[in-house]
């Protein structure tokens, strides 16, 4: 999927990132929230994800569902990429 930058806070803290490519086709709405943080040591990455499936594709729901854990083992394996920089 492709995503364009839909809203960004003045501070550039938090974006939100929406789809209307690939399998967005699925989706009435895509939406990832990206909120960026100082932690010690570095930045706190905070992400997330809402999706309203299209009443047709409400088949897929218990697919995505399910690829919840799939989602944040990509998310970790990013958190060590950018880690260890």
């Amino acid at each position: 999927m492709a995503y364009e930058v839909t809203a960004a806070s003045p501070e550039g803290s938090t974006v939100r990132l929406t789809s209307t490519t690939g399998n967005a086709r699925y989706f009435r709405n895509a939406a990832w929230h990206v909120r960026l943080d100082p932690a010690p040591g570095g930045t706190r990455v905070t992400c997330a994800a809402e999706f309203t499936l299209h009443l047709r594709y409400l088949f897929l729901a218990p697919v995505l569902y399910l690829m919840r854990r799939a989602i944040r083992d990509d998310l970790e394996r990013l958190r060590r990429v950018l880690e260890a920089g």
